[in-house]
């Protein structure tokens, strides 16, 4: 005998037993599965219309056959649906069954949290069940639910609306209320037509909805959606009634306007935008040049008395070589080779005096010591505050330190040739060749440095000027701006300054 029959008939006995209320039947049937796995058939189980027993509790309102039956039910079951798209804490929310969505999300709380799931969808049309408890008016299973989920209030459905989509097409102002307490981005949020909120509740004729949410100073009372319609423009074309005059009276209030006229206000609000826009950015410019331009002021004078230092430095170096070239000079003079003749009537004439190279070793030793005795000289009398007219002095002092150089050079070498003697002359030859070529190189580099110096700054300066003299439209502080500029400032600073 075929045993499929018998079981569905024991399964329809079981339905209509918990939907009757008959919970001594219920107790009977689940009693007589022996083992879990039999209970837990029996609770998955799905009548005709794809609804649970634990469905049917929650869609009868069947308090203590729910409070049974729950014992014996996971998620899983919890979670089946029916052929309507819907579980059995959404049918109970549907309901208003607060005790058992109470229950249901206090064992299951994921029932309620879902992400990319369908356990917060109650149809095909995506509404969860805030949805459906905020379009009837169920103040109570609204906080239940955003106390167990707030990001629920978010969730649009298949059309695009939230929750207060629906809500504003009942009755209640603090379903409302509570929805935008809870998250209150939606009061703008927009449906696939481009709805908000304020035109759903200006299409169904809801004055205390209009007004309740004018009153949330977010609201943007003047959105168009996909219809090129404002608020005002659903509130033209509602009959003419009390309930058209106080939502046409709550829109004019809070500042509403018809689409046509709001396209003009905004294209003038972003040209009034844009101007202050440009306005501002360039107060921030000059702000920030004026800036640019006290820092690289600071840099400058930092930069000059540097300058300064380094031409003092320059100066009491110069004073300490010119006294010593001058003592120098003086000294050889008196400390010859040969010493002098100490008896007869040439007493105090040098041995070699009569030697052409002595000759030549007076003559020079003695332009040494007078240009140095000159440089100390005006090193020590003049003062000069300015700093290139400090350039210029020691520019013609390190002249005349070069002849004195020159000078004590030619004495020491002409010298020489006395000292070794004739017979050993190629030693004087030889400190001749390897002492002048280093002294006149230095000296022919430092020529080169010198004119480099004077020459091309001029040359770059007569460059400079033929440039700016082409626009007088660059900004005064374009110079300290520009980092090509500060590069070859800087480029310049690292080069060696010769006077």
């Amino acid at each position: 005998m075929d045993p499929r029959p018998l079981l569905l008939v024991s399964h329809q006995v079981f339905f209509s037993a918990v939907r009757s209320g008959d919970l001594a039947s219920v107790k009977r049937i689940v009693e007589e599965a022996n083992d879990p796995d039999s209970i837990t058939s029996l609770m998955s189980l799905q009548n005709e219309a794809g609804e649970t027993g634990l469905y049917i509790t929650a869609d009868n309102n069947l308090e203590e056959g729910f409070s049974y039956l729950v014992r014996f039910c996971n998620l899983e079951i919890a979670a089946l649906k029916s052929r309507l798209g819907i579980n059995a804490l959404h049918v109970a929310a549907k309901r208003g069954n607060l005790g058992i969505v109470k229950e249901l999300l206090r064992l299951w709380p994921v029932l309620c949290k879902s992400y990319a799931s369908t356990l917060r969808i109650v149809r095909k049309n995506g509404k969860t069940s805030l949805h459906t408890v905020a379009r009837n008016d169920k103040l109570d299973m609204v906080k239940v639910l955003l106390e167990r989920d707030p990001g629920i209030v978010s969730i649009k459905d298949k059309k695009g609306q939230t929750a207060l989509h629906m809500a504003v097409k009942g009755k209640s102002t603090d379903v409302v209320k509570e929805l935008l307490f809870a998250d209150g981005s939606i009061l703008n949020a927009r449906d696939k037509k481009g709805n908000t909120a304020l035109h759903i509740a200006t299409r169904k004729w809801r004055p205390q909805m209009v007004s309740c949410l004018l009153n949330f100073e977010s609201v943007n009372a003047n959105a168009i959606n996909k219809q090129n319609e404002t608020a005002m423009d659903l509130a033209e074309k509602i009959p003419y009634g009390g309930e058209s005059l106080d939502i046409k009276e709550a829109l004019v209030e809070a500042g509403a306007k018809l689409a046509r006229y709001v396209s003009q206000a905004d294209e003038a609000m972003e040209l009034r935008r844009t101007v202050s826009d440009i306005k501002h950015e360039v107060q921030h410019q000059l702000i920030q040049n004026a800036q640019t331009n006290r820092r690289m002021t600071g840099i400058a004078k930092e930069v000059r008395k540097l300058h300064r230092e380094s031409v003092q430095n320059t100066t009491n170096s110069i004073t300490v070589v010119a006294v010593l070239i001058a003592s120098v000079a003086f000294m050889a003079i008196f400390n010859l080779p040969g010493l002098y003749v100490d008896q007869g009537k040439d007493v105090g004439m040098a041995h070699i005096a009569d030697h052409k190279g002595f000759q030549v070793f007076c003559l020079l030793d003695a332009t040494a010591l007078f240009i140095s005795l000159a440089v100390v000289v005006v090193q020590i009398t003049l003062v000069v505050w300015e700093t290139n007219a400090q350039k210029q002095l020691v520019s013609i002092v390190n002249k005349l330190l070069w002849a004195a150089c020159l000078s004590i050079c030619g004495a020491f070498l002409s010298l020489a040739f006395v000292v070794v003697g004739k017979s050993a002359s190629w030693m004087a030859i030889t400190i001749t060749a390897v002492g002048g070529p280093i002294l006149v190189g230095t000296l022919l580099g430092l020529c080169y440095f010198v004119f480099r110096q004077h020459f091309g700054n001029d040359s770059q300066r007569r460059i400079r000027r033929a440039s700016g003299s082409k626009s007088f439209s660059c900004s005064l502080y374009s110079a300290v701006s520009d980092p090509g500029a500060y590069n070859s400032d800087t480029e310049k600073m690292d080069r060696i300054y010769a006077l």
